[in-house]
């Protein structure tokens, strides 16, 4: 059983939680920023501007965690859903489309990723 609810899937019917996929995935850390960017205005104050983003970060995972989140994103980025935490007074799961980022460059050492990292951008909330 899941200890976690973060999930990722093609489609809105398809999303599985990561610790339930064929390979199990450990929970990531998650990052959320709800603006992709900050612009200072003229009075001191700064606005959001952007879409949502987040990110999810491993220490590392093994060779066969980081082939199946792989599976998800077969090429530089591709159109996910996820079920990731967002900054709110609860820290609160929510479903999201969005894109899903490959890292440019994987730190390989001893079948493993180190500091491995996806970003997801263009987070859209996803209400069935």
């Amino acid at each position: 059983m899941a200890i976690y609810d973060y999930e990722i899937g093609t489609s809105y019917g398809g999303m599985a939680n990561l610790e339930d996929l064929t390979t199990p995935v450990d929970p990531p850390k998650s990052s959320f920023w709800p603006h992709s960017r900050y612009v200072n205005l003229g009075n001191g104050q700064v606005r959001g501007a952007g879409f949502a983003r987040a990110e999810w970060r491993w220490g590392f995972v093994t060779q066969a965690q980081r082939n199946q989140l792989r599976t998800f994103c077969t090429g530089a980025s591709a159109e996910v859903y996820i079920q990731t935490r967002k900054n709110d007074t609860s820290d609160a799961y929510q479903v999201y489309t969005a894109v899903m980022v490959w890292p440019e460059e994987e730190q390989r050492e001893n079948g493993r990723r180190l500091d491995f990292v996806i970003e997801f951008r263009d987070l859209v909330e996803y209400t069935p």
